[in-house]
């Protein structure tokens, strides 16, 4: 009986295939959210962020310099969890498509790391709404009463300034023209910790985000039909002008994640990107695992990451009833 010595050179054959299939998944699956979210690498346990504060507008200077008293925002704190799993690759399998079977390993492990990303990131604009998810303000999300300003810290959370009043970012409007408008001159009410008028944009650099239900109706608002005749209003049946189209748009949902049927929202696109954030510790990746078993090749897609957001003024939530 002949011997064989299997070493592991063809386990080491197949990563370089993978490695670059899982680049390419990775950056392809979550491009798209780059448009609402921004990332950030850290290397701590907890990542700790402040809102936007400031000293608000400037006193009158009469030859005397007056001290300027700083209004805080708050601090949310995100902490990142570790995902990971196993993919095995049998021998025969390698040695009789080697090539095949490495692109599929690589995509799936790619398209697993990638949609857990994506997923949390899903579940925090569903989670929006939920009473029990709270933000560094103590509210949700989406809430009618955000308080504007904090006074101070206690035990490293942030107490409201109960002084500086609340602002309102929670509709129940259905999907519409008007009710995007609504949102809006809602919008440019808002106001920053320390008094300022919050400068936002929804026209020109918003963005909507809908339910899967919903796509179709923003096709109609933003999308190719919208873009078709720009002159015109979908909600209107005089053919009035259409302020909102261009607007471009984002599917929030799949599976049972993400907005239900009736929820959508609007967001200045530049300053959602500042407040809504995941934080990695390590990003998507695949980890070469060593095993004895010599007909055995090992991968491990693993991610570590939180998702979080800083502040509620950039977005204005609907959830219809």
């Amino acid at each position: 009986m002949a011997v064989t010595n299997i070493n592991n050179a063809w386990k080491n054959d197949l990563y370089p295939l993978i490695d670059r299939v899982f680049d390419y998944e990775y950056r392809n699956r979550l491009g798209a959210l780059r448009k609402i979210i921004s990332e950030v690498d850290s290397h701590s346990a907890e990542y700790r962020v402040e809102g936007m504060g400031g000293y608000g507008e400037l006193p009158e200077y009469t030859g005397e310099l007056h001290n300027m008293d700083q209004r805080r925002g708050f601090i949310t704190v995100i902490r990142p969890v570790q995902k990971a799993g196993a993919i095995d690759i049998d021998y025969k399998y390698a040695k009789i498509d080697k090539s095949g079977e490495a692109r599929s390993a690589g995509r799936r492990a790619a398209y697993s790391a990638a949609m857990s990303v994506y997923m949390g990131v899903l579940r925090m604009f569903g989670s929006a709404f939920n009473e029990a998810v709270l933000g560094g303000d103590g509210k949700p999300w989406a809430a009618a009463d955000h308080p504007i300003a904090s006074d101070h810290d206690e035990d490293g959370v942030a107490i409201a300034d109960t002084d500086a009043g609340t602002y309102s970012n929670l509709i129940t409007d259905e999907l519409s023209v008007a009710a995007i408008t609504k949102a809006n001159i809602m919008a440019n009410r808002f106001v920053t910790p320390d008094g300022l008028p919050f400068l936002t944009d929804y026209f020109s650099n918003g963005i909507l985000l809908v339910s899967p239900e919903l796509e179709g109706k923003a096709r109609e608002i933003c999308g190719p039909q919208a873009k078709m005749s720009p002159q015109l209003n979908p909600d209107n049946a005089n053919n009035a002008a259409n302020p909102v189209c261009g607007m471009q748009y984002m599917v929030i949902g799949g599976g049972d994640v993400g907005f239900t049927a009736k929820q959508w929202a609007v967001a200045d696109a530049s300053l959602l990107r500042e407040c809504a954030k995941v934080i990695y510790i390590s990003r998507p990746t695949v980890i070469r695992a060593a095993l004895d078993n010599p007909l055995i090749a090992r991968i491990v897609p693993y991610v570590d990451f939180g998702v979080g957001w800083t502040d509620a003024r950039p977005i204005i939530f609907s959830n219809p009833a």
